[in-house]
């Protein structure tokens, strides 16, 4: 029963037809006469995952292309340009168009769900809801979008003029947020099927965005909203391997996923993120690549306090190969891998188990440590308290007893706000979420912060992702002058 969503999304994507037709034709499926039931509406809203999950998309590039920008790692072969933060090479030009087909992808299926549903008879409650889910996940695209492109085209209807010229900031937001207010009305409280989101998930993603915009006492009062509702909890750790219980392969889900997307070893259907974070033929996974990896030198390695769980069950500097049984040291210069999401069993590329993470509980405390300190200018109590749950799990410690160990304590405002984005570092690492973290901190202290960890002066150009020629090329009122610096 393992990722019964994704199976649902990827038999669903071969009946969204995407055609334009003027006329309904009686002799044939096409998108028109498609949509009669309740099982074509749920068709319509599970084809918006598919897209999503792609490789290109959050299957592998977009982790990618974001991870190599941290300050905790490199990008390698291909990627390796990325961490130069001069711009983008051809290559990585190209992955980022794919990113941005695989976004519009979604978008598109999504504003069929939200055309086609409503005119068909079924459960009404039923109906709210898959509605809602098309609106949360046409959200998170734009999102994507927002933060890796700025201005984009606003694109709400299925079969409008391709021409739409890129909207403000300030309107992608406001549609990101308009879609999230419904969702997080009409959601239900608790998923029909692991990997569906909730009202929860669409509150703890309307904190993100809060904090993303800096407004701190929204982001504070989403967040609580989420913490008051004693629906989640985080899973418990005492040895590294426990971590498995949020990240492994079998893992169908757990007491602090709010939201993620879905991935099964059966069917090629696997995460191959996998095959670009390992080396070659470790037990983790079968092919690897070594696409990122860690320096001992960049301060947030090496300041890393070994008797954080969390290092060890990150960080790798040897391995098994898993055919000859020789212990493998990797290079100097390359010295540590990644290893959070690994999957023993996966006999291929596309075969790994393993889901990724969107929302999960400890979003939701660490966004209310932030948000709420930077609202009040300075840490209370219920701020140290967030953080610092998500510490003693790390440590292995009772998450809810007060530990002088471990606990962060008498900091001032700036350094508590630094405490906790190093706390979501090592907590999200490798999961996307660091170089938006550092975006939203702006230019300035970006810079400062990847001079400090590597030495590299980023290019201000480096910070959004160019607009890919396809769409200046057939988009009327887009044109070589709307790019993004720097392309």
């Amino acid at each position: 029963m393992k990722k019964i969503l994704f199976i649902i999304a990827t038999l669903a994507v071969f009946s969204s037809c995407e055609t334009a037709l003027e006329e309904v034709p009686v002799d044939r499926l096409t998108e028109e006469n498609f949509y009669q039931n309740a099982t074509d509406a749920r068709s319509a809203t599970y084809a918006i995952y598919q897209a999503i999950r792609e490789f290109g998309y959050y299957g592998t590039v977009h982790l990618l292309e974001q991870e190599a920008n941290t300050d905790y790692a490199n990008g390698r072969g291909s990627y390796a340009i990325i961490s130069e933060y001069q711009g983008l090479d051809g290559t990585n030009i190209g992955r980022v168009e794919g990113i941005w087909a695989f976004c519009y992808r979604a978008i598109l299926r999504a504003n069929i769900a939200l055309e086609r549903i409503p005119a068909i008879a079924m459960n009404e409650n039923d109906k709210k809801t898959l509605l809602a889910e098309a609106r949360f996940l046409r959200a998170l695209v734009y999102y994507d979008l927002v933060r890796g492109w700025g201005p984009v085209p606003i694109r709400t209807v299925s079969k409008g003029s391709n021409d739409v010229a890129r909207s403000p900031v300030a309107d992608v937001y406001k549609l990101i947020l308009d879609d999230l207010a419904v969702a997080e009305a009409d959601l239900p409280a608790a998923p029909v099927v692991a990997g569906q989101p909730t009202k929860w998930a669409a509150k703890t993603f309307l904190a993100d965005v809060y904090l993303t915009r800096g407004e701190w006492a929204l982001a504070r009062d989403k967040a609580k909203e989420v913490m008051d509702a004693k629906v989640y909890s985080l899973v418990p750790v005492q040895t590294v391997a426990d971590f498995e219980k949020i990240y492994g392969a079998t893992a169908i889900t757990s007491s602090e996923d709010i939201f993620s997307l879905k991935y099964s070893s059966a069917g090629g259907q696997g995460f191959q993120y996998l095959l670009y974070i390992h080396a070659e033929n470790t037990q983790y996974s079968p092919p690897g690549f070594r696409t990122i990896y860690a320096r001992q030198t960049f301060p947030l390695i090496a300041n890393w306090d070994a008797k954080d769980l969390r290092k060890e069950f990150n960080l790798y500097g040897q391995y098994v190969n898993r055919t000859t049984g020789q212990t493998i040291t990797l290079p100097v210069n390359e010295p540590y891998q990644f290893r959070k999401f690994k999957d023993p069993s996966s006999v291929a590329a596309n075969a790994s188990g393993n889901d990724l993470p969107i929302f999960r509980y400890a979003d939701a405390l660490l966004i209310y440590a932030e948000a709420a300190s930077q609202a009040a200018g300075g840490p209370a109590a219920d701020a140290y308290a967030a953080v610092n749950q998500v510490r003693r799990r790390a440590y292995g410690v009772d998450i809810n007893t007060p530990n002088a160990a471990v606990d962060l304590v008498g900091l001032s405002a700036q350094a508590f706000r630094d405490a906790v984005l190093q706390e979501r570092a090592y907590e999200f690492m490798i999961e996307g979420k660091r170089w938006n973290d550092l975006k939203r901190l702006g230019v300035d202290r970006l810079k400062a912060i990847i001079l400090a960890a590597k030495g590299k002066t980023v290019k201000e150009s480096h910070l959004l992702w160019p607009i890919p020629k396809v769409e200046i090329d057939n988009n009327g009122l887009i044109n070589a002058e709307d790019q993004n610096p720097g392309y």
